[in-house]
């Protein structure tokens, strides 16, 4: 199970425990459930605890994305009601209208599933549907990454089809030629690290060769694997490399939407990672 949700039921009985143990008061007869949850940093979401945007996220955790994209619209205008404006506030606002947007996408793609590709040269039929599982994976892994935050636990079936689909992304790329594949190694890093498979993770970040991952272009791929590590330091290095270093110009759309990004919550608050969005 990739789920680090931990369950455990204690019965107060005289004389329980082993050695060492650090027993649980409770009155005879009574059972005692400990739950322990992912630490998921800080949230923007959090900020302001939502019942319908726990409800959103339970409802993406179940891969039911058109319900989620109302959830979050109802979320998002509860929030601008309801809450003092604030920079906390849009912030939330904004996370819950992008998570809305991003089930909507994935509802589309469910919908008009996979395309017709026959009348296409295989080398282009090929590259195609390799360019489509690694973008289906980016956002099925950023999905992952808010759920967690929302819920404390890794969905198991969401972690399965986001892994799913970047390991389909990986093993595409080895039938397009002089294809890269970098940065589906470094997103499948961090979903391996959300799942607690770390073993795993590592093993995806050693596969990159050490130009790929200095690449400019994999900047965000190689922070998220870092940040999911806990590597504080690495995480912040490929995120001033992304923000200060573009190869582009910008619009600041592209980086608000990488500040709402659950990959960075652990970063959140330290001078170094906010002084980057400002």
């Amino acid at each position: 199970m990739p789920a680090r949700l931990l369950f455990v039921v204690l019965f107060a009985a005289p004389g329980a425990g082993g050695p060492g143990t650090q027993p649980i008061s409770a009155p005879p007869a009574r059972t005692v459930t400990v739950i322990a949850t992912d630490d998921v940093g800080a949230p923007l979401e959090r900020a302001f605890p939502s019942a319908i945007y726990a409800r959103a996220a339970a409802a993406d955790a179940q891969l039911h994305w058109e319900d989620a994209r109302l959830l979050y619209r109802q979320a998002a205008d509860d929030w601008t009601t309801s809450a003092r404006p604030s920079r906390a506030r849009e912030n939330a606002i904004a996370k819950a209208e992008h998570e809305a947007s991003a089930s909507q996408t994935l509802a589309g793609y469910d919908r008009v599933g996979p395309p017709s590709l026959d009348r296409l040269p295989v080398e282009a039929r090929r590259a195609f549907l390799r360019r489509r599982a690694l973008e289906l994976g980016r956002i099925l892994r950023a999905k992952l990454t808010a759920t967690r935050a929302a819920l404390g636990r890794t969905p198991p079936e969401l972690y399965a089809r986001a892994r799913a689909q970047l390991e389909e992304a990986r093993d595409d790329a080895s039938q397009v030629p002089d294809a890269d594949d970098a940065e589906t190694e470094l997103l499948l890093c961090a979903t391996y690290a959300v799942g607690g498979d770390t073993a795993a993770a590592r093993l995806a970040r050693a596969r990159v060769p050490s130009a790929a991952r200095a690449d400019p272009a994999n900047a965000l791929a190689r922070g998220a694997c870092a940040a999911a590590l806990g590597e504080t330091d690495a995480a912040l290095a490929a995120l001033e490399s992304f923000v200060l270093r573009p190869l582009i110009p910008r619009a600041e759309a592209t980086l608000r939407d990488v500040y709402l990004a659950n990959d960075w919550d652990h970063l959140r608050g330290d001078p170094r990672f906010e002084s980057l969005f400002r």
